[in-house]
């Protein structure tokens, strides 16, 4: 599973609503599991570009990673490293599989780590 980027349930804070909720989003899965958890990293379209970290989010374009079944330019938020439970992961919406199609951008992310 390490280096595939699987939908999973993630929470997130909304604004609009001040409240936190919980969306499907891709994550590119960092390590095995440990504790019934994966380290991740969350992928994100980041609509509002002031929410961009220029030094920290890294861009996957669908043109020019044809093998990754991303909709749109998306981004890896090297910065927002975290856990989640196993039984949040999607398993049967593999989105693709960074480790094996595209290895140079997978150990980019993890120096960035």
């Amino acid at each position: 599973m390490i280096g595939k980027i699987y939908t999973s349930m993630v929470e997130f804070f909304d604004i609009k609503t001040n409240t936190t909720k919980i969306k499907s989003r891709p994550v590119l899965i960092l390590s095995s599991t440990r504790n019934n958890d994966y380290t991740i990293l969350p992928i994100s379209t980041i609509t509002n570009k002031v929410n961009m970290d220029i030094d920290y989010d890294i861009k996957i374009d669908p043109v020019s990673y044809p093998k990754l079944k991303l909709k749109q330019v998306s981004y890896v938020r090297t910065h927002k490293r975290t856990f989640i439970h196993q039984a949040s992961i999607d398993r049967s919406n593999i989105i693709g599989d960074l480790k094996k199609d595209y290895e140079e951008l997978f150990l980019k992310l993890l120096m960035m780590l």
